[in-house]
């Protein structure tokens, strides 16, 4: 039985604004190499000229530089911002200068739309330069003279490159933290009449093209960005293959330093899966980056799917910092895995020389991972037998509120033992979130009919469904091969229930202590823990809870 197709009206969420390249130089003061937003067919530039001394620049800067990190790939030089008393072209990059300008005008218009559409902005031309989608211009002019030239100038391909850059600028938005735009079609509006252009312009699609192409990029987005969060809950359920399949799939759109450091820490997990339990006596710092696995092989002994799961996991991770050399989690990670491997030496390396270093001068970024690093640094005492200054470690860092170095003490002590319990066969909870709770939701599968995807060619299918309330969603994975389906009831901000014992969003870790237990699994992210019980999830940041999802799994329809 398929989930039913029950349309719901879905947010027209418009990432940027849809403005095709024209073929046409209109102005000597460009070069072939710009891309730009749009053409007007007259350039202005006032006396004033450069504004990057304002303060509107300051917050397209701050705007532009949470874009960037967010971005996470250094390896080519990131274009210079400038803020320009210009007009004509709204914002474009230029390639022969490797410069990124918005023209004050179209500043003017979107900063009455928030940082949200100056984002979304700024995200489009970034994206044009990391997709690099000037070759073709490029090409064009240097080979004029050839058959191959002129018959690629004759190809209207700009439309790709500016619906790309509005689905993976949108996603580079979203990831920064600014959210899904949802006003496109009145900034569009907007600018089209600050800069005097007509419904449609030679070169260009009209102007309600460009809008219903935003919106079509737009869902697919949010499909992206959807599959990034399954990716997320599934890793939180310890359904570490459907996890690690969701993050490729996402990582086919968009390279991630998050999605090769979480798919790093699924192999490190299946490693651990099969190794003694006299092996892993510690809880060991594996790092999920929630801002964004191989199947095991009878054939090899299972030391060698060991080394092999660790080894897959060491070029995720390198991976991960080759877009980011200042990735500190990506450097944690490594080393954990070196742990594992036993190679301490080379754990210590990228643990002490190369991930504290860079933790200790984010400013505040990586306070997180800093306690995480003291923690591996305990393991690695103790496991060589040094329990005096092993406990010396997890005691300080357990000062800093750091609850996986309580783990670790009491597991040093020998005061607890934790196991790892299945919990895939746990009842369906009955609890309900806005009138649907696991059980009512897979007896009967519904789901928003527009969104359906297929995660790569693993039989996976993915399904959403939007409760009435507005303040929680449902996510539904269906694995065709095992033809099992796993359910997740979750909330959103504002969600003011509870858990059906007392829990809800922003209570503390002691008090989800104290009514839950100890958890079945505790995950570490690069902002706080996860716990996951038997049929409930929670996040934690800072020791509060951010999000609760009650989840179960149904076999056979």
């Amino acid at each position: 039985m398929k989930p039913t197709n029950q349309i719901l009206p879905i947010k027209s969420i418009c990432i940027l604004i849809f403005i095709f390249q024209s073929s046409l130089v209109i102005s000597q003061n460009r070069s072939f190499a710009t891309l730009p937003l749009a053409q007007s067919g007259k350039l202005i530039i006032n006396a004033t000229g450069d504004l990057n001394h304002t303060a509107d620049y300051k917050r397209i800067s701050t705007i532009y530089n949470n874009l960037v990190n967010a971005r996470g790939d250094f390896r080519s030089p990131v274009p210079p911002l400038f803020l320009k008393d210009e007009e004509g072209y709204v914002a474009y990059i230029d390639y022969n200068l490797n410069e990124i300008t918005l023209e004050k005008k179209a500043y003017d218009v979107c900063k009455k739309h928030g940082d949200n559409a100056i984002a979304f902005l700024l995200a489009h031309e970034l994206t044009h330069y990391y997709e690099k989608h000037a070759w073709r211009n490029s090409f064009v002019r240097q080979n004029s003279d050839l058959d191959i030239g002129q018959n690629l100038k004759t190809i209207q391909d700009g439309i790709l490159n500016e619906t790309e850059a509005d689905y993976l600028g949108g996603f580079l938005a979203y990831t920064a933290g600014y959210g899904l735009f949802a006003d496109a079609g009145k900034v569009i509006s907007d600018l089209y009449a600050a800069y005097g252009l007509q419904e449609n312009l030679p070169g260009y699609p009209s102007k309600s093209d460009r809008i219903e192409l935003c919106d079509r990029s737009a869902k697919n987005l949010e499909q992206l960005v959807d599959a990034f969060e399954m990716g997320n809950m599934l890793y939180a359920a310890d359904m570490k293959s459907e996890a690690y399949r969701y993050y490729q799939y996402v990582l086919n759109h968009y390279p991630s330093r998050e999605l090769y450091n979480n798919q790093g820490t699924i192999a490190v997990l299946s490693a651990m899966e099969l190794m003694d339990k006299s092996e892993l006596k510690y809880k060991y710092v594996t790092v999920l980056d929630l801002n964004f696995e191989g199947s095991k092989d009878a054939s090899k002994s299972v030391t060698q799917q060991i080394s092999d799961f660790l080894d897959q996991a060491i070029i995720h991770f390198n991976s991960a910092i080759n877009l980011d050399p200042s990735y500190a989690p990506a450097y944690l990670n490594k080393a954990n895995a070196y742990a594992l491997k036993k190679q301490w030496k080379k754990a210590d390396f990228y643990l002490n020389q190369e991930a504290l270093p860079i933790a200790q001068s984010s400013n505040g970024k990586y306070d997180k991972t800093i306690l995480d690093i003291e923690v591996l640094n305990g393991i690695i005492l103790a496991e060589k037998g040094m329990t005096n200054e092993a406990e010396a470690v997890f005691i300080k860092a357990a000062q800093n509120n750091s609850e996986i170095a309580k783990i670790n003490l009491a597991i040093l002590k020998n005061e607890i033992v934790l196991e790892n319990k299945d919990n895939t066969k746990a009842p369906l909870s009955e609890v309900k979130m806005e009138g649907i709770s696991v059980k009512s939701y897979l007896d009967n599968p519904e789901s928003d009919g527009s969104v359906h995807q297929q995660i790569l060619e693993e039989k996976l299918s993915f399904f959403q469904f939007n409760p009435k309330g507005g303040n929680s969603r449902v996510f539904l994975n269906m694995n065709e091969t095992t033809d099992f389906w796993t359910a997740f009831v979750f909330t959103k901000d504002g969600y003011t229930g509870d858990d059906g014992s007392g829990i809800r969003l922003s209570d503390d870790l002691d008090k989800l202590v104290k009514v839950h237990g100890k958890p079945l699994r505790i995950f570490e992210t690069t902002q706080g823990q996860i716990y996951s019980y038997p049929t409930n999830i929670y996040y934690l940041t800072d020791n509060k809870i951010t999000r609760w999802i009650t989840y179960g799994g149904k076999r056979g329809y």
